[in-house]
């Protein structure tokens, strides 16, 4: 069976995805080579686990927005995880240079602006995410650039002029804060107009933010060891939520689509981040419980071996759900489904809504019923087939491809078996729309023919009967006025002519085309021509089994010529019963008409009448004397 051509995959945007995977690498190189440098020197990490936590979480989603055009948001959060990366760096390597030295230098340049990222993150970003565009954002954008460039100034002056004191550069990190937090809070409740997918992502949001906050009280106030742990936990654990909250917001609704590799790769940061922040709240807690450090972080490490496949469960399901690529499109799909049915579409439309729906590379649609495959898009890495089944009979398969096998096996997969039965009845309906279309341009065709039939029949038989009538009418209309003796002979022939013409006209409508073959049904039809024809001691066996196959222009054609031959056999005297069967063969169809009684001389004028109605068809005509009857062969 042909299938339909392929459409050709969209054109990934070269520039964009190069900037992005540049984008990473800034950003991952440094920070990676900051956690090797602590890891090698056995060095604090109190110093550094934040910017690279930072660095790692954050460099994805800039990537992700940058393909997805939202180059403002890129701009600020691609700096943030850039800056941090590199931060992480100079951080973990100046205590390990030699004053006056490259690498000195080199680190000493990255600290010049060690909060400038940081800041404009915090001042602008909740504010780039927001719809509005009024008064109030515009001074809040204003409000964040000045806290930005008030920021690199102090820092500037501190760094070559002479130190500031730390009061003085933490009311600069603080008003960044505070424009932080009021800026999620405007975006939070714009967000009660949006759709539970909105809503959801900033009930994220905010959850972050309050744990951002939260880890930045040790920067603010002295605070105890467990509460400083606390704080770097609540930390790195708001670095596991914000950036999927950021992602969700700055798609506002549209797809990954291509570019699902990248916030995979979003996710399984996030989830480093939350084991990280999980490895320092149970460490901490085992060692108040008196444990030892080696004996703490076994504990810890145990720990998240056990709950390692269930957090990346939990995070997968989560952050999908807020991609728009999970169960809320489930009944994004059960709606579209039932509008479908509703509306009587095809198989094609079905396919694309189901693609549409979930991101995916193709949908392919297959009746077991024999019609051809309804499929858009082109096949991905990873195939799922998927049996679909109405009331315990097979009616088709569902074949759905994705390039993220782990996103198809365990998110789409699990939601489609849901709802095969639904999608198979639509399979089943569009198998029986296509029918009725194909019963509808049947009964088009009987009725252009029937318009046929009938024409020829006024034009060839009636018109100029009736004409012959009327010259008759006329003249033995003269011979009346001229007292000819042969006017009542005349009168008598324009009688025997009119009762002709009449009982072909009764012929005429006793052989219109009946309501059965409207439906296809031939046999039926057929039947319904031996109940009227059925009288004065006639009877008339039909068998015409299987015939429902044929196509319209056929069964017209078969019911027309057995009318014929029914019509002029009921003439014979002495005919008893007919018989009308109808045999089909795979490139033919045979019609044989006979009669009990039949005189063998009316054979061949029946045969060319017999003819003549299925002469549209090609179909051969030949009498059958032993049988008594005429045969007519139609090719299929």
């Amino acid at each position: 069976m042909d299938r339909p051509a392929r459409p050709a995959r969209e054109p990934r945007r070269a520039p964009a995805f190069g900037a992005a995977l540049a984008l990473i690498a800034a950003a991952w190189l440094p920070a990676l080579a900051a956690a090797l440098v602590v890891l090698g020197t056995g060095g604090p990490w109190s110093n550094t686990l934040r910017v690279i936590v930072t660095a790692l979480v954050y460099a994805p989603v800039a990537a992700v927005v940058i393909v997805r055009g939202r180059p403002a948001i890129a701009l600020v959060v691609g700096a943030l995880a850039v800056q941090c990366g590199w931060l992480a760096l100079a951080v973990a390597v100046l205590p390990l240079t030699e004053p006056g030295t490259v690498p000195a230098a080199l680190a000493d340049a990255v600290l010049l602006f060690p909060r400038l990222a940081e800041v404009a993150a915090l001042c602008l970003l909740p504010l780039l995410l927001a719809r509005r565009r009024d008064r109030l954002w515009r001074a809040g954008i204003a409000a964040g650039i000045v806290v930005v460039a008030l920021d690199a100034t102090l820092s500037l002056y501190s760094r070559v002029v002479e130190p500031l004191p730390l009061g003085v550069l933490l009311v600069v990190f603080y008003a960044s804060i505070g424009l932080f937090v009021v800026g999620t809070a405007m975006l939070v409740g714009e967000g009660r107009a949006g759709g539970p997918r909105e809503r959801a992502a900033l009930t994220w949001l905010a959850v972050g933010a309050a744990l951002l906050v939260a880890g930045y009280l040790r920067i603010a106030i002295p605070l105890g060891p467990t509460a400083t742990v606390l704080s770097d936990a609540a930390f790195v654990l708001a670095q596991a939520a914000l950036p999927a909250a950021v992602l969700a917001v700055a798609l506002r609704g549209r797809r990954i689509g291509e570019h699902r590799h990248l916030a995979a790769g979003a996710l399984r940061v996030q989830a480093v981040a939350v084991s990280i922040a999980a490895y320092l709240l149970i460490s901490h807690l085992a060692g108040l419980l008196g444990a030892s450090t080696a004996v703490a972080g076994a504990i810890a490490a145990g720990a998240l071996a056990l709950c390692w496949v269930p957090l990346m469960r939990s995070l997968r399901r989560r952050t999908a759900e807020l991609y728009g690529e999970s169960r809320d499109d489930a009944r994004a799909v059960l709606r579209r489904i039932g509008a479908h049915l509703a509306g009587g579409g095809g198989l094609t439309p079905l396919a694309a809504a189901l693609r549409s729906a979930w991101g995916l590379q193709s949908v392919e649609l297959v009746p077991d019923s024999g019609a051809p495959p309804a499929r858009e898009g082109s096949a991905g890495a990873a195939a799922v087939e998927i049996e679909l089944t109405a009331g315990g009979v097979r009616v088709g398969r569902l074949v759905l491809t994705s390039d993220d096998p782990a996103y198809l096996r365990t998110e789409i997969a699990p939601v489609v078996t849901e709802i095969a039965g639904l999608i198979a009845v639509a399979v089943v309906l569009a198998d029986l729309n296509i029918e009725v279309a194909e019963t509808r341009e049947r009964m088009l065709e009987v009725r252009r023919e029937e318009r046929r039939m009938l024409h020829r029949e006024l034009h060839d038989e009636l018109a100029p009967s009736l004409a012959g009538i009327g010259f008759g009418m006329a003249a033995a209309g003269r011979l009346i006025e001229s007292g000819s003796p042969r006017a009542g002979t005349a009168l008598a022939d324009v009688r025997d002519d009119v009762a002709r013409r009449a009982e072909d006209v009764r012929r005429l409508a006793r052989s219109l085309l009946p309501a059965a073959l409207d439906e296809g049904d031939l046999e039926g039809a057929l039947q319904e021509l031996a109940r009227r024809f059925a009288v004065d001691g006639v009877r008339i066996d039909v068998r015409a089994a299987g015939a429902d196959v044929l196509h319209a222009d056929l069964q017209v054609a078969c019911y027309l010529a057995a009318t014929e031959a029914v019509v002029g056999m009921r003439r014979t005297a002495g005919v008893a019963v007919i018989g009308v069967a109808v045999e089909v063969a795979s490139a033919s169809v045979t019609l044989l008409v006979t009669g009990d009684r039949v005189d063998p001389a009316v054979l061949p004028a029946l045969a060319d009448d017999v003819a003549r109605r299925a002469r549209d068809v090609g179909a051969r005509v030949r009498v059958t004397p032993g049988r008594r009857g005429v045969e007519a062969v139609m090719p299929r």
